[in-house]
């Protein structure tokens, strides 16, 4: 009698831990398969295969909405996306989750490296104002002075060179970063002398004789061929009104106008052109000697 009653109690207990074992054994069983998608998707991103980590990474998000992993999946993928060369997209992506996790460690780095995306297509205003807005919200971050490096280099490209060296004065004492940053602030407020072209004098030299302000720019080739190209138009008028064929003359006048203005026109653009190359060389320059902050991509 007692062994019956001792078998059906371990019957009546087995019917009721039941349930639990195999919701336990479901769970470990999710875990183990969320945790095998989500190293999958890291594993594509070490090998650069962007893409198909995206789809992992929204797989991921699909089938373990409730995971705690979410937001970090959320963040590789708008990684992914700056990596694989789409910066609008993952600029939207990385957007979405300073949206969507305000005040937590991925909305910070997420805003963070929106700024780093600007930065990297050349896109330096948009830079230097993300930079600029993430360091007054996040002044204590593990990111700030990286930040700030960044504004400053990209206020450089701006050709801002006092607020860059006021963006690398404010980079904290105690950071790595700061010797750069105060080497370049220092070369920032220095007399700069780098190689000039004045448009106004490009542009007057080329009204007064065409080709020598193509010349003066150095770009002799085109500053030759402007001089004879337009001589023989002005000399072929000349000739033209001399001999009476007003008519002819006119139509050449027409056309040796936009060869005068164009070769006027262009010799002002190549005095930007070559100061804008002056200007890339001298920043490549300051690259070569003070690199860019480590981790920034």
């Amino acid at each position: 009698m007692c062994g019956r009653v001792f078998r059906l109690a371990l019957c009546c207990l087995l019917l009721v831990l039941h349930p639990i074992w195999l919701e336990s054994a479901r769970a470990l069983s999710t875990e183990e398969e969320a945790s095998r998608l989500f190293a999958f998707a890291g594993e594509l991103m070490e090998e650069a295969d962007y893409y198909r980590a995206i789809t992992e990474y929204k797989r991921f998000i699909a089938y373990f909405p409730a995971d705690d992993r979410v937001p970090l999946c959320r963040l590789n993928i708008a990684v992914a996306y700056r990596k694989g060369g789409k910066s609008e997209r993952a600029v939207e992506a990385f957007q979405e989750i300073v949206q969507r996790y305000p005040g937590t460690d991925v909305a910070e780095r997420a805003f963070y490296d929106i700024g780093v995306t600007w930065f990297e297509v050349a896109r330096y205003e948009e830079a230097a104002d993300t930079f600029g807005a993430f360091v007054a919200a996040y002044g204590g971050s593990i990111w700030t002075d990286r930040a700030r490096m960044f504004r400053g280099w990209s206020l450089l490209h701006l050709w801002q060179l006092a607020a860059a060296a006021a963006a690398f004065d404010a980079v904290s004492d105690g950071s790595l970063h700061r010797p750069f940053a105060r080497a370049l602030a220092g070369e920032l407020r220095a007399d700069i002398k780098i190689p000039r072209k004045s448009p106004f004098l490009a542009g007057a030299l080329s009204a007064v004789i065409p080709g020598t302000g193509q010349i003066y720019t150095q770009r002799f080739t085109e500053g030759v061929t402007s001089f004879i190209l337009n001589g023989t138009f002005i000399w072929a008028i000349v000739e033209l009104f001399g001999h009476g064929h007003e008519v002819a003359g006119v139509l050449l006048g027409f056309f040796e106008w936009g060869w005068y203005s164009g070769g006027i026109y262009g010799a002002v653009n190549d005095a930007h052109k070559f100061n804008r190359r002056a200007r890339a060389a001298y920043i490549r320059g300051l690259e070569n000697r003070y690199p860019l902050p480590a981790g920034g991509f």
